[in-house]
């Protein structure tokens, strides 16, 4: 039998013998379920695989709070940081925020819940406030502070109703 110019040639009996060998040994490693099962790959990447592990997220938990406030300062550098570095930092920019806020008797109790890059501070009054205030009494608090450019009741994380 002679073979034609226009058909392809795929290698016979010895390409089709290949291929059969590489499916089975693929499949033996894919399918073990020893503990070395890993040992094909190299060296280097072992570490990888088993440095490659689930990290829970360490979050500051937050009570419910009894309202939850917007608040935003003109002319801070310190608050520039905090806003600025929150995300990375966040244990950081609290104790930054903390001495800050000692200089401000108005924002006694307040709980800094988290900054925004824009500028943008969101305190949380907790609920069993000891100085017993409402939303509108720290609003009205906040306002007295010099360098302040808005502050209002969070409407969508507050529970808070005006009364």
């Amino acid at each position: 039998m002679e073979r034609s110019e226009n058909l392809p040639h795929y290698g016979g009996h010895m390409g089709l013998a290949a291929l059969m060998c590489m499916l089975s040994l693929t499949g033996c490693m894919a399918f073990s379920q020893t503990a070395d099962s890993l040992s094909f790959f190299p060296q280097w990447t072992t570490g990888q695989i088993e440095a490659a592990q689930v990290v829970k997220a360490q979050t500051t938990p937050v009570i419910n709070p009894a309202a939850t406030f917007i608040v935003r300062f003109n002319d801070e550098p310190e608050l520039e940081q905090v806003c600025r570095n929150f995300r990375r930092d966040e244990a950081g920019t609290r104790a930054i925020y903390n001495q800050w806020a000692t200089a401000h008797p108005q924002l006694q109790g307040l709980q800094l819940v988290r900054a925004s890059y824009s500028g943008e501070l969101i305190l949380a009054l907790p609920k069993g406030d000891p100085a017993g205030r409402s939303a509108s009494e720290v609003i009205a608090a906040l306002e007295t502070i010099d360098s302040l450019a808005y502050a209002e009741v969070d409407s969508i994380a507050s529970t808070y109703e005006g009364k």
